[in-house]
């Protein structure tokens, strides 16, 4: 668990420079459009502080980073529960809409938490997922790498295992769009001339996009995996039902 753990927050800080900022930036353009189509009351992303960015072009006002990295001095603007990723503390069916933006590649585990993450959709609630395509330039550079660094630490899971774990989870594939078409570059000058990759791909090698972005809706009331001693709502973080030990988790906002 300590060395999943230490592989998300190398990614944490890989997203922050050159050239994890271009993911970043890409995915950041991207669901700047593609949520605005969720309402609701309550949005969570699964993940890590500087990912929080993310969450921020959703319209849903309550919006909430469950991450394993809080007590690593986030921004104080964030509202978020320290938690480990496999038993989320959220009550079954609470959530309008989560984000998990790579967190299924840094887990020994991803099927188990992409079961927890749907468990707390609400019934036609969505999910949308990011993950780096195996089957692209990106997966390419994962495969060559000599020195295995973040991201190419991660396991690159493709599309199609993704949607056959959500129909596990009765939930429906509503949307899948792929973006960043060029190659991970040294320099930001060189990644900047390939600019015309992205239009050019979009139409040309679309199933070969860098990242894929899953976007899927609960029809029916999740299914809990695992019945768990205790869950509560987010709002009601400071809760501690009598006999049962206060977990440890902390809530910022």
């Amino acid at each position: 668990m300590a060395k999943t753990y230490r592989k998300i927050q190398q990614w944490d800080r890989w997203l922050a420079h050159y050239p994890g900022q271009t993911v970043f930036e890409a995915e950041h353009k991207y669901l700047s459009n593609a949520l605005k189509q969720f309402l609701g009351k309550q949005a969570l992303l699964i993940g890590t502080p500087y990912q929080h960015g993310l969450l921020k072009t959703s319209v849903i006002s309550r919006q909430t980073l469950l991450s394993p990295l809080l007590g690593f001095g986030h921004p104080k603007d964030i509202r978020g529960i320290e938690s480990e990723l496999y038993d989320l503390p959220i009550l079954s069916g609470s959530v309008d809409l989560v984000l998990l933006p790579h967190t299924l590649e840094y887990m020994d585990n991803p099927q188990k938490l992409l079961a927890e993450a749907c468990r707390t959709v609400r019934p036609d609630g969505h999910i949308v997922i990011c993950g780096f395509n195996p089957y692209s330039l990106w997966g390419v550079k994962k495969w060559w790498a000599h020195n295995k660094h973040t991201p190419w630490t991660g396991n690159f899971i493709h599309s199609s295992q993704i949607k056959k774990w959500l129909s596990f989870s009765d939930f429906k594939l509503m949307n899948q769009s792929m973006i960043l078409f060029r190659p991970p570059m040294k320099h930001r000058g060189s990644y900047n001339n390939l600019k015309f990759m992205e239009w050019l791909g979009s139409k040309c090698w679309s199933p070969f996009g860098g990242v894929y972005m899953l976007v899927a809706q609960a029809k029916v009331i999740p299914l809990t995996p695992i019945k768990l001693s205790w869950k509560q709502k987010i709002s009601d973080i400071n809760l501690n039902p009598i006999g049962i030990p206060r977990p440890t988790i902390r809530e910022r906002f």
